[in-house]
C-alpha cells in the first residue's frame, strides 16, 4: 500500500506540473485565435486543477481521469496548431469537441456557446465530489456518483478515439510528448535552481510536435 501511495504522489505531482503548462497553451491559443470555446475549456481546467489538488477520497480514480483529461486536452491544441486552416477547424469537429466541453451551435458560420453538462463539467464535478469537505457529494447517491464517473470514462474515450480518427499522428504525438515528460520526472533532473525541469521540458516537446 505504501508503494501504491507514493506511486500515486509521483504521478500527482508530474501531472500538476504539465497540466499547468497545457492550460497556460489553452489560455494563449485561445486569446491568438479569439476562440471564446478554448477560453471556456482553459477556465474550467483551471479550476479542475486547484480541486485535485485537494481530493481525499477516490484519489488513484480522479487521478486517472485528469491523465486522461491532460491527454485529450493537447490533442485539441495540437489539432488546433496543425490545422491548415490557421488554427480554425471546421463546424464538425468543433462541434464534437462541444460533446467533451460544451455544447456548440453552428448558426450561419458564428459559433455560439451555451453551458451544458459535457464530459469536463462531469469530471470536475466528479473531482470536486471527492474531497472530504465536498458539498456536492451531499447531492448525489452513490448509484448516482457511479453513472456520473461512467459518462466521464466514456466521454474522454469517446474524444480521444474521434481525435485519433481525424489525426493518427495527434495521439501519437501527445503520447510522446508525456512520455519523455514523465521519464525527466522519474530521473529527477533539476535545473540551476534545483527545481524539476519537466514544465521547460514538456514545453520543448510541445513545441517539437508543433514544429513537425
Amino acid at each position: 500500500m505504501a508503494t501504491q501511495h507514493i506511486d500515486t504522489q509521483a504521478r500527482l505531482t508530474t501531472l500538476i506540473v504539465c497540466f499547468n503548462i497545457t492550460v497556460d497553451t489553452l489560455e494563449i491559443l485561445a486569446n491568438g485565435l479569439q476562440a471564446v470555446f478554448l477560453e471556456a475549456i482553459a477556465n474550467t481546467a483551471r479550476s479542475l486543477l486547484k480541486n485535485i489538488e485537494t481530493v481525499r477520497q477516490n484519489k488513484r480514480t480522479c487521478l486517472e481521469l485528469m491523465e486522461q483529461t491532460h491527454e485529450l486536452l493537447n490533442a485539441i491544441i495540437l489539432l488546433h496548431i496543425k490545422s491548415e486552416t490557421g488554427g480554425i477547424l471546421p463546424p464538425s469537429v468543433l462541434n464534437h469537441i462541444g460533446r467533451f466541453t460544451e455544447q456548440v451551435l453552428v448558426k450561419e458560420s458564428t459559433f455560439e456557446l451555451t453551458t451544458g453538462h459535457r464530459t469536463l463539467h462531469k469530471i470536475h464535478t466528479f473531482v470536486e465530489s471527492q474531497q472530504t469537505s465536498s458539498k456536492i457529494k451531499q447531492f448525489f447517491h452513490q448509484g448516482e456518483m457511479n453513472t456520473l464517473l461512467k459518462d466521464c470514462k466514456n466521454g474522454l474515450t469517446q474524444g480521444l478515439e474521434f481525435l485519433q480518427f481525424r489525426n493518427t499522428n495527434i495521439m501519437t504525438d501527445v503520447s510522446k510528448m508525456l512520455a519523455e515528460a514523465k521519464q525527466r520526472h522519474q530521473e529527477s533532473i533539476y535545473d540551476d535552481q534545483g527545481l524539476f525541469s519537466i514544465p521547460r521540458q514538456f514545453q520543448i516537446n510541445l513545441n517539437a510536435a508543433i514544429r513537425a
